[in-house]
């Protein structure tokens, strides 16, 4: 029997339940024109089994850092750039229109 919950994620090319191919990834979350960093987010890198197609989902309840928490969220990007914790840092950019 399989458990469905709010973070069940499903591939709409294929159908098929993604896997969870990274845990623990780090986000970056954009403002201000993508130029500076609002937020940093811990999250897990999902993957199709079927087709390999790739999101960033599960993002933990409340960011690691936050933009006024100037030495916070220094020490989140410094370990981040230098593989100390092995993950990756994506960006979550913000919609600007054209």
């Amino acid at each position: 029997m399989r458990i469905i919950s709010e973070h069940t994620t499903i591939c709409i090319k294929c159908g098929r339940l993604m896997q969870c191919d990274r845990a623990g990834i780090r986000v970056k979350e954009l403002f201000m024109q993508n130029k500076a960093i609002y937020r940093v987010w811990v999250a897990d890198l999902m993957g199709c089994p079927e087709c390999g197609h790739q999101i960033v989902a599960r993002f933990a309840e409340k960011p690691i850092a936050e933009h006024w928490q100037k030495e916070i969220m220094e020490g989140a990007l410094k370990a981040c750039e230098s593989k100390t914790l092995g993950v990756d840092l994506f960006e979550w950019r913000e919609y600007v229109p054209k």
